[in-house]
């Protein structure tokens, strides 16, 4: 299995509209038949800051997840809603 691991930055002020764009992301990842687990976190005690926990049975999952319309507009959207770039790191889950 595969995991994301992402740790985004809102611009100063943009918190509670990054927050918007994953609520509205969020019922279409879940319907994806190869997405296992797909967690958004918010700081507590910087609530400008996300971390996304994502869990694929394959990275064709993730590859899809990826393409889809959806995570495009997301993508999209989240552009001026955030400071620099996502940290985001991959892991393979032992068994």
């Amino acid at each position: 299995m595969l995991v994301v691991a992402a740790t985004i930055k809102a611009a100063q002020g943009k918190g509670d509209a990054l927050e918007q764009a994953f609520r509205k992301l969020l019922p279409n990842v879940k319907k994806e038949p190869g997405t296992l687990t797909y967690i958004i976190h918010r700081g507590t005690d910087d609530r400008d800051k996300f971390f996304v926990y994502e869990k694929y049975r394959a990275k064709a999952d993730l590859d899809f997840h990826a393409s889809t319309p959806y995570f495009k507009e997301f993508s999209k959207a989240m552009g001026p809603l955030v400071a620099g770039r996502p940290e985001i790191s991959f892991y393979q889950e032992l068994e």
